[in-house]
């Protein structure tokens, strides 16, 4: 029970449970969410992915994690490093095998994601820039994943930009957590290649086209009036609140704190994303 534990740790389950919303909301925005197959298969291709991704992020990143995150489980003396590779790509045939029950066009988009999150893990993620745009893109491709099952995959392009924006400015304020476990490891992100001053730039840009560009859909009559006050109060005042803490911001506590609020504030731009579209 106890190895089951933390192999169910490994994959992160709010990580997958976020996911596994987005593929939801995908669903729902096209109007035509049901519960079926396609559904069911899709929700099962998120958790299956995002679980896979953790697993094998948690591998690549060993040496990193002995220094930073020693509270992990691979470091609990129950899973074996290569244990965590191999459930990781157990994991990610779950969600190919998924993805092929839905459709061809789902499965391609599934592959190129196992790709993109394996390529991340274990090149990408140290590099500057392009490691943090993998795996906010990755987080938009959910919602559109979950459209593309029922056939409409522009509904979700709102809550996709949103997703970019947010998890693009998150991942940098998290590689300004990582610093110096990041530079013992001779890790190439932004922090380390131009400093912390520059990353709290791009992610206050970041941050700023979000809390314009979430305005975008209620103008264009997408979403309703309650989505415009769900995100004015629930994501754009947290957000602003996330700005100045992280010019003030120069511990990794600090920026571990950033990271939770915006983790926690993920649900309400979902909700709001959810609430509107009615």
């Amino acid at each position: 029970m106890k190895q089951i534990l933390q192999y169910i740790r490994l994959m992160r389950p709010l990580n997958s449970f976020i996911g596994a919303l987005g593929i939801l909301l995908g669903g729902h925005l096209t109007g035509n969410l049901q519960v079926e197959g396609a559904l069911w298969f899709a929700v099962l291709t998120a958790v299956a992915m995002t679980g896979g991704a953790n697993a094998i992020n948690d591998y690549y990143d060993y040496e990193i994690d002995k220094i930073n995150k020693p509270h992990r489980p691979l470091f609990s003396g129950v899973i074996h490093r290569e244990n965590a590779r191999w459930f990781a790509y157990a994991l990610f045939t779950v969600g190919l095998l998924a993805s092929i029950l839905i459709g061809p066009i789902l499965f391609l988009i599934a592959a190129g994601s196992v790709f993109l999150l394996e390529g991340y893990s274990r090149w990408w993620k140290r590099q500057p820039v392009i490691g943090n745009f993998v795996v906010s893109i990755m987080i938009a491709v959910a919602f559109l994943y979950g459209a593309a099952a029922f056939g409409k995959i522009w509904a979700a392009l709102p809550p996709a930009y949103m997703g970019l924006l947010y998890t693009w400015g998150r991942e940098l304020i998290k590689d300004l957590e990582d610093l110096e476990a990041d530079a013992a490891e001779q890790a190439n992100t932004l922090p380390i290649l131009l400093g912390e001053h520059p990353t709290k730039i791009l992610a206050t840009v970041l941050f700023l086209l979000l809390i314009l560009g979430v305005i975008i859909p209620y103008v264009l009559e997408i979403y309703n009036v309650v989505y415009l006050i769900l995100v004015l109060v629930g994501v754009n005042l947290p957000i602003l609140y996330i700005i100045i803490r992280l010019w003030n911001a120069e511990s990794a506590s600090e920026y571990r704190h950033l990271s939770h609020v915006l983790k926690a504030d993920m649900f309400v731009g979902l909700l709001a994303v959810f609430a509107g579209s009615f």
